[in-house]
């Protein structure tokens, strides 16, 4: 079993950081404040509740004035990365909002080593267009970590984190720090851009499918790339418009045969199939997938579309295999019985089928 991520928030570190503050602040009591975080409800606690006893417990043992703990924990941040470093941002969102000069030039510190895009987004609803301007220039930062910073950070549907909807109707108002970030030649940056309009997407179709048609107009291979991914949901729904932009046509010279799939498949075990596709012509640029339609207790079955394959193929032949693990997942349960499948490609539905997901056990008996 994966390691939980609330481990991360650990007594090793712990003593860490209560050793490099008492070197700072001698007066600090490392026993009582570690004494006060280990409590009998630590184990329990999960890593967003682990992070916010820290930074408050933190508050409450510096006993300072929010400047000089910010002060302190600045210098205290640099021995730290990843997922504990979180206590930090998180001090800031907590106790910063009414010093927004020093909090903003305290998050520039902490995105470098884990993240501020949470602890950022109390400062965007409460002063928006003075929050609006620091993006801007994080935006044109030098630093990929801010600038990343600047397009995560105004994510309306973050996971993890608060949602902005006012952004996911308003998307007007984050274009001047997409239209800076939209060719950034960091991956970092491009996918955090990318998930910037995917999020926007599911509230705002065509102001995203225009914004990404009129950047096609000119665009270099890092906007692309921006507007593929960003593009990703629509594409998966099979959005005519989404898919042109992208440059998948029409299917009608392609011709399905041989169709294969296991009637039959365990939970815990792998769905095969199989089919072929052949043309008149070169076959050109495919996106291949399929969707399967999940069964829920007392609901409808859920569809859920995955990518099977994608090439621009100058062949007028070629077979393709399918295969789908069936292995539980802790975010989805699987339940026996009749599924569907789809076989999309370029949005169309090619070919459906019908199988039967049954149990370990119940394999075994027949």
């Amino acid at each position: 079993m994966a390691e939980l991520l609330k481990n991360e928030i650990d007594v090793v570190k712990i003593k860490k950081l209560t050793g490099l503050v008492k070197q700072l602040k001698p007066e600090f009591d490392a026993n009582e404040f570690e004494n006060a975080i280990l409590d009998g409800s630590w184990p329990e606690l999960g890593l967003k509740q682990r992070v916010r006893k820290l930074s408050k417990q933190l508050n409450r043992s510096l006993n300072s004035s929010y400047r000089e703990s910010l002060s302190l924990l600045q210098m205290v941040s640099v021995e730290f990365s990843g997922l504990f470093h979180f206590i930090f941002a998180d001090f800031v969102e907590l106790y910063g909002l009414d010093e927004f000069e020093a909090s903003m030039q305290a998050l520039a510190l902490f995105t470098q080593n884990s993240t501020a895009e949470y602890a950022i987004r109390v400062f965007i609803n409460q002063y928006p267009e003075q929050s609006k301007q620091q993006l801007l220039i994080w935006s044109k930062s030098d630093d990929a970590h801010l600038r990343r910073l600047a397009s995560e950070g105004v994510r309306p549907r973050l996971p993890w984190a608060t949602h902005l909807p006012w952004i996911a109707k308003n998307p007007d108002w984050v274009r001047p720090i997409l239209e800076n970030l939209k060719s950034d030649s960091s991956r970092y940056v491009q996918k955090s851009v990318a998930n910037l309009i995917n999020d926007l997407s599911k509230t705002q179709r065509e102001w995203v499918l225009d914004l990404a048609e009129t950047w096609m107009l000119n665009a270099c291979t890092e906007t692309q790339w921006i507007i593929k991914h960003g593009l990703r949901t629509l594409l998966k729904q099979g959005d005519s418009r989404a898919l042109m932009l992208m440059g998948y046509g029409d299917v009608s010279h392609l011709r399905l045969s041989d169709w294969q799939l296991d009637t039959k498949v365990a939970i815990g075990e792998k769905l095969h199939g199989q089919f072929n596709l052949t043309s008149n012509k070169p076959m050109g640029l495919l996106r291949l997938e399929y969707a399967l339609w999940f069964l829920r207790k007392s609901q409808v079955p859920y569809r859920k579309v995955f990518k099977l394959a994608e090439s621009d193929y100058q062949t007028e032949y070629r077979t393709f295999h399918l295969q789908h693990n069936f292995k539980p997942i802790s975010t989805r349960n699987y339940l026996p019985g009749l599924h569907k499948i789809e076989l999309i490609i370029n949005g169309q539905t090619l070919q459906t089928a019908e199988f039967t997901l049954t149990t370990m056990s119940d394999t075994q008996n027949t």
